[in-house]
Order: structure tokens, then C-alpha cells, then sequence
């Protein structure tokens, strides 16, 4: 069985232009070891395209470790990523490697690097340009080869303006800079998603679940997702755990995106049946007009798919 990571990556390729723009650039980049900077709403699989860096890479057999600059208080994140020597601080009773220096030969993300101190910024700073780390409380450097990987969910460049971010430090993450669009900006992309969370999630649990009703695409299409694709990934799993049979039908699907959705719609934002014939005629025109790529684009039968179009009066551009 493969790598479930490894399935999400060569999965990008098959999405949306953007993400394929994103696909290109990863296999562009990770044969070198030049420093980047991952930038993207949260949820929009800014660990997934580290790792897939990593692994196209020619360190993808050497270590691989994501660091959470945000995690922990900032004196233990400096100890964390450049260790301390006993007695550095109240609590220092060994001497312990940072990971920067267990990581030698492979990659380090730093997630939420924009909440590190200044101090730290510093230090950072100075790692880059020597390739060296020396120990919080120590006074000898240590030689390390790695490659530095940096993520963050706000504008980088923004927090420089403000003052809050070193302007050096940015310069030098910012070598290759990648913009994850968010789940919003790429709508296409969802029907791609939902199948590929449900053939994991029946790798997993061994249920044959195929796929979703129409009008559950629809809402599904329709919400706004604000958690992006890790939101996306949640509620899946939620509304797969919920079905019984191999189709998941709407009311499977967590009350926040029933409420949000069909409350728009009640607002007058739109009727279900009017969101639901222009949702099928704009993906018709995707798969050019061709009925049968619309059908299996959307997990549906061709039986179900005719009945919506005798339904809505549809007709195909040949007609």
C-alpha cells in the first residue's frame, strides 16, 4: 500500500491549474537545496507541499522534521531549534541537540516562524548565513547541513512592514516563495478531494463507500470553508462515519454547513435547484460538454445525471 502522503502529493498534479502550477514548481525546486517560504491561509496543505520538497529531493532519505515555532515558550523554542548545554537554564540538566542539529543532511519546517522572537530571528538569521548552531548556553559552533523550509499562515512580507518581522531574515527565507491559493479560490478542486478522502478513509476502515448524492456535492461546493482543505478532510470523515450504505447523503454532513449554506439560500442568496443547474451547466462547459466525464467528474450515475438534465430543461452545447 502506498504512503498516505505520498498519495496526497501525486494527487496535486491532478487538480486545478493552480495546484498543478504548484506541482510544477515543486518538482523545480526540490532538487536544490535552496531555502522556502510556504505561505497559505491555514488548512491549505502547507506541510503536504513541504513534504513533497523533501521527498523529490535528493535528501528524501535523510531526516525530515516540522517544528512548531508557536508551540512552546520562546526561550524553549530557541533550545529547541539550536539545543542547550546543561545548565543553560533553570531545568537544563543534559545536554541536548537542537533540530537543527539532529536534522544534519535532511529538512526542517518551521511552521509559524513569524511568531518567533526577535532575538531568535536573529540567531536564526546567522544560522543561515554560517551554517552553524551554537547551543543556547554553549560557546562552540556545530557545522550542519540542512535545508530550511519555512511556513506561515499570514503575509510575511506585511509583518516586515510593521516592524514585527527581521527584514535580513525574510530575505533569506524568501528565496523560492510559494502562495497556496485557498480552498475558496479553487473550488474545482473539491470533488477531487472528497474522492480521494473517501478512498482513504475505505482503505482505513474497510467500509466501500463511492460516493457522494449530487445535491450533498452541491452544499459541499457551496460553503465557504474557512478551515480550507483541512476542514474539508474533517467534515469527509465526519460525514463518512455517519453513512450507512455507499452513498453520502447530505444530511451527513456536520449541521455547521447545513445551516450556513441552506441559510444563504433561504436569504435569497439562491434557490438550491438554481445554484444546482448552474453548478451542472459550469462544469458541463469544463468537461466540454461531454455528459459522460460530467458524470463521473461528479460521482454520479448517467441515469441520475439525465434526470437532473430532463429536470432542469438542460441541454448540451451539440443539441
Amino acid at each position: 500500500m502506498k504512503d498516505k502522503e505520498t498519495l496526497k502529493i501525486q494527487d496535486i498534479n491532478k487538480r486545478s491549474a493552480k495546484m498543478r502550477q504548484v506541482y510544477d514548481m515543486i518538482l523545480n525546486l526540490a532538487p536544490t537545496d535552496a531555502t522556502v517560504l510556504i505561505q497559505g491561509e491555514e488548512g491549505t496543505e502547507k506541510a503536504l507541499v513541504a513534504r513533497s520538497i523533501h521527498l523529490n529531493s535528493h535528501r528524501k532519505n535523510r531526516p525530515f522534521d516540522v517544528y512548531n515555532c508557536s508551540a512552546y515558550p520562546q526561550f524553549l523554542v530557541e533550545s529547541g531549534l539550536f539545543g542547550h548545554e546543561v545548565g543553560a537554564f533553570e531545568g537544563a540538566l543534559c545536554q541536548k541537540k537542537g533540530c537543527l542539529e539532529e536534522t544534519d543532511g535532511g529538512t526542517v519546517v518551521l511552521t509559524e516562524i513569524d511568531k518567533i522572537s526577535p532575538m531568535t530571528q536573529i540567531r536564526l538569521h546567522k544560522f543561515l548565513q554560517d551554517r552553524e548552531c551554537k547551543r543556547v548556553g554553549g560557546s562552540e559552533s556545530v557545522k550542519t547541513d540542512v535545508r530550511i523550509i519555512a511556513a506561515v499562515n499570514t503575509d510575511l512580507g506585511r509583518e516586515v512592514e510593521r516592524g514585527t518581522f527581521n527584514e535580513e531574515l525574510f530575505y533569506m527565507l524568501n528565496v523560492i516563495n510559494i502562495h497556496l491559493p485557498s480552498l475558496r479560490q479553487r473550488k474545482d478542486d473539491i470533488p477531487l478531494l472528497v474522492d480521494y478522502f473517501m478512498e482513504r478513509l475505505n482503505m482505513e476502515i474497510n467500509k466501500n463507500v463511492k460516493r457522494t448524492t449530487s445535491d450533498t456535492m452541491q452544499l459541499l461546493m457551496d460553503y465557504s470553508w474557512p478551515g480550507n482543505v483541512k476542514e474539508l478532510e474533517n467534515t469527509i470523515q465526519h460525514a463518512y462515519l455517519l453513512t450507512k450504505g455507499e452513498v453520502v447523503e447530505r444530511d451527513s454532513l456536520p449541521s455547521r454547513i447545513l445551516n450556513e449554506v441552506l441559510t444563504e439560500q433561504d436569504e435569497g442568496v439562491t434557490s438550491f435547484e438554481e445554484n444546482e443547474k448552474r453548478f451542472l451547466m459550469k462544469t458541463l462547459q469544463e468537461c466540454n460538454w461531454n455528459k459522460l466525464q460530467l458524470a463521473k467528474r461528479l460521482n454520479v450515475s448517467r441515469s441520475t445525471l439525465y434526470a437532473k438534465f430532463k429536470k432542469y430543461k438542460l441541454t448540451t452545447k451539440s443539441s
